[in-house]
């Protein structure tokens, strides 16, 4: 039995993903147990005769507030002492909240030390669905609800604070996309496959060959997750609403650059918690974003496979482990690394 955290900002899908992969698994024959640290906020409400709404629960007293999670988290740590028989437990909640334009903590180190878990995921999912989805919950108002780039922001301090509360307990923490297939996502828990970051000149690709993205993201990357844990770029995709026109009003010039910092540190994160990254470069285009990529995976001492069948340079040579003309002569290579 493993215990995780899973975080991720109002709108991430961060309880939508956990059910889906509990479903999965139980289909698989594996026990997988959610734990929704909101709901069960409401419920300590209900049980101790608070007045409260959903919409307002917020306002609360802040020691109230730190009383009722402790409370609700101590009742998940009892379900995990009497459910020794399930193979996973997952502990959904918010590292921080964004409310009223402030920010109110939503995990303690007092609670990581409570729930003695074997790691964290954030989960993080499109600016423009995490928006839409916050932009319809009446919680919050048209004045209240966080901008793109508030929202932004708010996904940043939720991402450091799951990651300074994991290094502190000395566990890892993974970011991993609201899109990322639950039946690959199943993998980083129950199996030990290596971790995979995929790396490919998306844009110079679309305008070339949209059928080659396809490909890549259809059987391609299926046949990779049989063997890896893939992280895919593409499984959240701001980019295209900074880039796609005509850009949405909302999207002022600060919202937009701050979705090309992300997207860079993002990708980079990605290959942090990768073991070797996956190189399609199917095109003679330049790729500046590839490029980057690659020197960034060969410094952090990663192994770097690469699908090119243009002319070799040396300053490629210099960073990449394998070079093959295509994908099928690289799957070998793949293979015989993954079972290393």
């Amino acid at each position: 039995m493993s215990i995780w955290v899973a975080t991720g900002i109002s709108g991430s899908g961060r309880i939508e993903l956990l059910k889906e992969l509990a479903n999965y698994a139980q289909k698989d024959g594996r026990q997988v147990v959610v734990h929704d640290v909101g709901a069960l906020v409401q419920q300590e409400c209900v049980r101790n005769r608070l007045p409260f709404t959903d919409q307002r629960i917020l306002d609360l007293d802040p020691a109230l507030l730190r009383t009722l999670r402790s409370s609700a988290l101590k009742s998940v740590r009892l379900a995990i002492v009497q459910a020794p028989a399930a193979d996973l437990h997952l502990v959904g909640m918010h590292a921080t909240f964004r409310w009223k334009h402030r920010i109110i903590p939503g995990i303690s180190y007092s609670d990581v030390l409570l729930l003695e878990p074997a790691g964290f995921i954030n989960v993080v999912n499109d600016l423009s669905i995490a928006f839409g989805t916050n932009q319809m919950n009446p919680k919050w108002t048209a004045d209240t609800v966080p901008s793109y780039s508030e929202t932004q922001e708010w996904m940043i301090e939720e991402e450091l604070v799951t990651e300074v509360l994991g290094d502190v307990v000395d566990k890892r923490v993974f970011i991993v996309a609201r899109r990322h297939r639950v039946q690959n996502l199943a993998d980083l828990f129950f199996s030990t496959k290596k971790r995979i970051y995929l790396s490919y000149p998306i844009t110079a690709i679309r305008r070339e060959d949209p059928k080659l993205i396809e490909k890549i993201q259809g059987p391609f990357l299926m046949r990779l997750e049989n063997h890896f844990v893939v992280f895919d770029p593409l499984a959240i995709k701001d980019m295209a609403l900074a880039t796609d026109q005509p850009i949405p009003e909302r999207l002022d010039k600060k919202a937009v650059a701050i979705i090309k910092a992300r997207t860079i540190d993002r990708d980079f994160q990605f290959i942090d918690q990768a073991d070797a990254i996956v190189v399609l470069y199917m095109t003679d285009k330049l790729s500046p974003g590839v490029i980057a990529e690659m020197e960034y995976a060969h410094r952090g001492q990663k192994p770097v496979f690469v699908a090119f069948s243009g002319p070799l340079s040396p300053f490629l040579e210099k960073v990449a482990t394998v070079i093959e003309p295509t994908i099928d002569a690289l799957m070998p290579h793949l293979d015989a690394w993954a079972v290393k």
